[in-house]
């Protein structure tokens, strides 16, 4: 009985192991306490800023820090926006790298629970066209096929009003994501925002683009 004992311990530290498996640097800094409470206020100032930009002529942009993105997904969305957290997912969190942002989360099944994650290249095609490519995925140490990911994130890129599509470009499937240019909030129906630039590096995300006035 000891000896069964001893094996089903192990079974489950090794089960345990596999399925909160994500790969070394994906996880960010999470701000907790007053310096959690400044850095999601700091993202929703700048989301809030960046929403404005586009519903008026003349360029906008921001940047966001990772740490920022983690204190307002850790501190605000359970509270503000918790019909972003579907399906048993609790804990997100993204990491900014070189040209390149790690999203992880948690997944509830029943009992069990498992680390979700995606390192995702996302670029500008052209005007209002991203495309995001997956490098690598998986549910804990099992790989995920890219087009699963891709897939997933179309449905919530649909659900805001874009238009997708995932192609198979540059040796594998690449999820084309064509923006609207309106907000459901402009107030100028003669304009439209055009995204022109995502820069990512280490620890940061910066967005910027123009809104112009359309012929009347």
């Amino acid at each position: 009985m000891l000896v069964i004992g001893f094996l089903a311990t192990g079974l489950l530290v090794a089960s345990y192991s596999l399925l909160h498996f994500s790969p070394v640097g994906i996880r960010g800094a999470v701000p907790s306490g007053p310096e959690g409470e400044r850095a999601a206020g700091r993202m929703m100032s700048k989301a809030s800023s960046l929403a404005a930009g586009l519903d008026r002529p003349g360029d906008w942009g921001e940047a966001f820090t990772d740490a920022e993105a983690n204190a307002w997904l850790s501190i605000d969305l359970p509270h503000h926006a918790p019909g972003l957290l579907e399906g048993g997912i609790s804990s997100p969190q993204v990491r900014f790298l070189d040209r390149r942002a790690a999203c992880s989360a948690l997944v509830q099944f029943g009992p069990l629970s498992a680390q979700l994650w995606a390192i995702l290249e996302v670029t500008v095609r052209s005007d209002n066209l991203l495309a995001v490519g997956v490098d690598s995925a998986g549910l804990g140490a099992v790989p995920l096929p890219p087009g699963t990911v891709l897939r997933a994130i179309a449905a919530r890129a649909e659900g805001a009003g874009a238009a997708t599509e995932i192609r198979l470009l540059d040796g594998g499937p690449l999820l084309l994501v064509q923006l609207p240019g309106r907000t459901k909030t402009t107030s100028d129906e003669r304009s439209e925002y055009h995204l022109g630039g995502v820069r990512i590096t280490p620890g940061e995300l910066v967005l910027a683009g123009t809104t112009r006035s359309l012929p009347r």
